[in-house]
């Protein structure tokens, strides 16, 4: 199962995927959100799909969120869904 960690700004949304093995360092890493951090968050290029490192400048983030694209169908009238 994919997982993805979507950040969201002010104007910007960003979609990332995980490595599998990083699902729980990832899902750590989101707590920085709005702090006056940065962090290198793993994850795996679109093009490649090799692993790679992304910064993260949190206090430009105003949300974030892990999410796995295995998870059953929503109805399609779902508050929040992403596809």
């Amino acid at each position: 199962m994919a997982s993805y960690v979507m950040l969201y700004g002010v104007g910007w949304t960003q979609r990332w995927e995980v490595a599998e093995d990083s699902v729980l360092l990832a899902k750590a890493e989101i707590e920085r959100v709005g702090r006056n951090e940065t962090s290198h968050l793993p994850v795996l290029d679109p093009s490649t799909g090799e692993p790679t490192n992304l910064v993260v400048a949190w206090q430009h983030v105003a949300a974030a969120v892990v999410v796995g694209s295995g998870h059953r169908e929503a109805p399609e009238t779902s508050a929040g869904q992403y596809r």
